[in-house]
Order: structure tokens, then sequence, then C-alpha cells
């Protein structure tokens, strides 16, 4: 099975040497140019994704705000560019609001997140007058408390969770159904909405709620959306404001075409008959005793949606009681809508490059190329197993004998493996070789260290013309060093020595 390479086939092409060629720029000149592993972003289909966002909310529903994901891609310069769309921010720390005000995105476009948020955090909120996503009702206290000490009142919504939404994505980055350490039960919702009107240093803003990550179901968001916009007239009732309905993010993107993914859903099922996953590790699937069957509870890597086709979807299909929800946003208001995505954003609009180092196998005789990058730069298939992203050899791309290998990484650990269930390439790599990893551009970096003491990759974004620039330098030694105050002692003495 060749993997169609699904919204990249119109970017690609191959230069006169069969490098591979993305938006005119050879991928294998550009690793020789900056290192590997690199990460590559591509700056049009960024754009192109947030404007899908903003056309479709215009034309659907005006009274909107769109709030890029930070925690997504926390490159400066994809904030940066975002802001000048008219983007703004949700982040989830102090760290990532400041970096969302450096990039230019004005405090009241910006969703403060997090589920134990510091006391200068929401400090800095409060000063800025920041709508606040509460996590917890004891996080209420917290904030009253300081908006109290400023004297001011700090302006908020209530994030929700507890919806019983079973397996929607992988349970690693799950972060609104029963089982969450996110969020206010829906079940106490009411007598929460009683708390916050006897606080007075608190204004309420409106409801919240994040259904995860790569949420690929609508009917999910059916769900969450009838629970709030009930829950909207209770409020409105008691003098809870509603202003605002916030659906966070979490929309998937499509890492595979429909057909590929069902059919490496099936080898991974029948996993122990063909070694299809390392050491045929069972991922993905739940054993069902009623049913005597397997099924998939982990993340679905086809998504049916594009941002533009999603928010037609979700405004004007109609479900509970046959209406809509735009027309049920207009039976309690017309309050704003937010949407804070992130992965939609940039998730496709990146590719990580990394060279080729050993070509071998294992013990078992199972195929296994080692690359100069460790989970640590790949980071997500950590978190979540089932992770998988479209490979191709860079270079000698016209080349064609297939070949299925699994892909470990750099580090001294049996666990590095960059994904833990077999690829198909082209052909047979050879050392020296550069693996293109496709739809990277979200948290690839997202728990990113120096894990061996190897340094962080550098980062390149690419413009339409082809024009490419530096973002992201690698770092060097004394960058990944200067924390070590004995090391940086004993440089000091031995300089001046």
């Amino acid at each position: 099975m060749i993997l169609d390479k699904g919204h990249w086939n119109e970017y690609l092409d191959k230069t006169v040497n069969n490098h591979r060629k993305i938006y005119g720029v050879d991928m294998v000149e550009l690793a020789k140019e900056y290192g590997t592993p690199l990460y590559v972003l591509f700056e049009d289909i960024i754009k192109e994704n947030y404007k899908k966002y903003e056309n479709a909310l215009e034309k659907e529903y005006p009274h909107h705000l769109i709030c890029y994901a930070v925690k997504a891609n926390t490159t400066f310069s994809v904030p940066k560019l975002l802001a000048k769309l008219g983007s703004g921010a949700d982040v989830a720390s102090e760290f990532e609001l400041q970096f969302a005000l450096d990039a230019g995105i004005p405090p009241e476009k910006i969703r403060a997140n997090g589920n134990c948020k510091s006391e200068y955090y929401l400090e800095e909120c409060i000063k800025k007058e920041i709508i606040i996503n509460v996590d917890s009702e004891e996080e209420l206290e917290v904030i009253n408390s300081i908006a109290k000490k400023l004297g001011t009142c700090a302006k908020i919504n209530l994030r929700l969770a507890g919806f019983p939404l079973g397996h929607i994505t992988s349970t690693a980055i799950t972060t609104s159904g029963e089982w969450s350490k996110f969020g206010i039960d829906i079940k106490r919702a009411n007598s929460v909405f009683n708390k916050v009107l006897e606080l007075d240093g608190l204004i309420p803003n409106g409801l919240m709620v994040h259904l995860g990550s790569q949420i690929t179901d609508i009917g999910a968001y059916y769900t969450v959306l009838d629970t709030l916009i009930n829950l909207s007239k209770e409020a409105k009732k008691i003098g809870f404001e509603m202003n605002e309905i916030n659906l966070g993010g979490g929309l998937g993107i499509k890492y595979f075409e429909a057909n590929d993914w069902n059919t490496i859903k099936i080898k991974i099922k029948n996993t122990n008959k063909e070694n299809y996953t390392w050491a045929n590790e069972f991922i993905g699937y739940e054993y069902n005793q009623e049913s005597n069957d397997l099924k998939w509870i982990g993340e679905e890597l086809f998504c049916p949606y594009t941002p533009d086709t999603f928010i037609r979807e979700l405004f004007n299909k109609k479900y509970s009681a046959n209406i809509t929800f735009k027309k049920k946003l207009q039976e309690i208001g017309s309050p704003k809508f937010v949407i804070e995505p992130g992965r939609s954003i940039v998730g496709n609009a990146g590719v990580t490059i990394t060279q080729i180092g050993r070509v071998l196998t294992t013990p078992l005789k199972e195929n296994l190329i080692h690359v100069d990058a460790g989970v640590n730069f790949h980071t997500f298939g950590t978190a979540v197993p089932e992770q998988l992203h479209r490979i191709e050899i860079a270079n000698n791309i016209e080349e064609v004998n297939p070949f299925e290998t699994f892909v470990a990484g750099n580090l001294c650990f049996t666990g590095d493996l960059l994904c833990k269930i077999k690829n198909k390439l082209l052909r047979k790599p050879e050392k020296g070789d550069y693996l293109l990893f496709y739809d990277t551009g979200a948290y690839s970096d997202f728990f990113a260290s120096n894990a061996n003491l190897f340094p962080r990759p550098a980062k390149v974004m690419i413009a339409k013309d082809g024009t490419h620039k530096l973002i992201v330098k690698r770092e060097d030694m004394f960058e990944e060093f200067h924390r070590e105050l004995d090391w940086r002692s004993d440089l000091e003495r031995l300089k001046y020595h």
C-alpha cells in the first residue's frame, strides 16, 4: 500500500535529481543547509487554515472570535502571523500569555486556560482584563481573592466537564469526559452559578468546554453544545450573564485518507499475525466482552472535515429537537461564539526532516531504521502510542521497491520509537538518506527536551513563493548547558586561566 499524501499532493514536486520538493523547495538541500532533525513550517498553509475558519464563521455567525491554541505550536512566528490576520489566543500559562502579547495579540482576544494556574498568572490576567476560563470550583475562590486584593473584578467563563462522551479520541488527550483532570462537573453547574454570583470579585461571562484533541466526530460537539445551551438558559434565569459560548478547540486533521487509515487499523487489529506493531503491542483497540469483538478506542487519524466544512455543518445541521446550533444560539440572545483551534490550524502545515543513521533488523528479523531524532523531538507519540504519520524518503523518490519497517530514534531507551506501528516506504533506505515526516506542525516538540543532551532542533518557515528563513536556531553547546552553574563557572575559569 503506497499511501496517498492527501492535501500535500498539490504542493509536491520533485527535483531533476529526484529529491522531494515542497512549495518549490528541495527538502534534501534544506536539510543540508540547516541540519537535521529539522522542523519545517509552511506559512501559506497556516494562513489558509485560519482563513477557512474565519470566512466560514463570518458567513455563518459574525459574532465570533477565533483564539489560536498557542500550545499546538509555540514557535513565535506562528502567533505573530496569526495576529496579523486578526486571531486571538488560547493560552495555558503565564509564559504562553506573554508570548501571545508579545506577538501582538490584544488582551481582549485572549482566553486564559490551565488546570493549575499560578497566582502570578491569574494576577496578570486580571490586571490586563483577560477573560479566564475557570477550571475548578476552588479556583473561583482564588481568583476572587486576587481580584479583591487588586481592587477590581475578574471576568470569567466556567469550563465544564463530565460529559458522557465515551471514546472520542485517545484517552490521553480526552479532556471533557467523566474521567478528566479538567473542568467543573456539569452536574454541579447550577450550584456553581450561584457561587459565582455570591463572590463580588467575579464577573460571569459565559460557559466553556474543550473536548480534547484530534476530535473527528461532530456528534461529540453536538452533545456538549446541547448541554451548554440548556445550562445557559438556567444560568440566565438567576442573573448569570451569558455573553459567550466557548467551544474550545480539538478539531482533528487528516493524517491519512479514509481507505489508507482503515487498512492500517485492520493491520493493527491483526498485529499478532503480522507483527505490525512493535513487540506485538495491542494499540488503539479494546476488547468488548459483550460483543466478543474489538473496538477502536484510540485516536482517529482520518478526519472528514476541514475547518470550513466543520463550521458549516456545526451551525447548520439540525440536531437536538430538529433545530440548528445557529438557531439555538439566537434563542439565548446570540452570545459571542468562541473557538480555540490549534492542531487544525498548524498540524497539516509542517513536516519534519531526519537523517537515517542505521538500517538493520531486530533479533526477530524485523526491519528497523534509526534516525537522528528521538521521541523528545517527535513527542506526541509518547502520550498517544497510535499516533502515526505518513513518511517518505526524501531522496531518490522515484525508486520503487516497497519496504516495511519500524522507525527508532537515537535515545538510549527501548521505548524511543518515533511510531510503534510499522511503516511502508517506497524503497529500502540507506545510511545517509533523509526521512520526511508529514503533518507534524502540531505538538511535535510539545515535550521537547535535551534527552542524552542532544540540542533542540532548528525551525524553518517557507513562504508561498518558496523563500525560506530560519525562525528558530538549533541550540549550541552554551545554550544547552547555560543553566548548569558549575559548568559555566568552570568555563569561565578555563577561559581566563
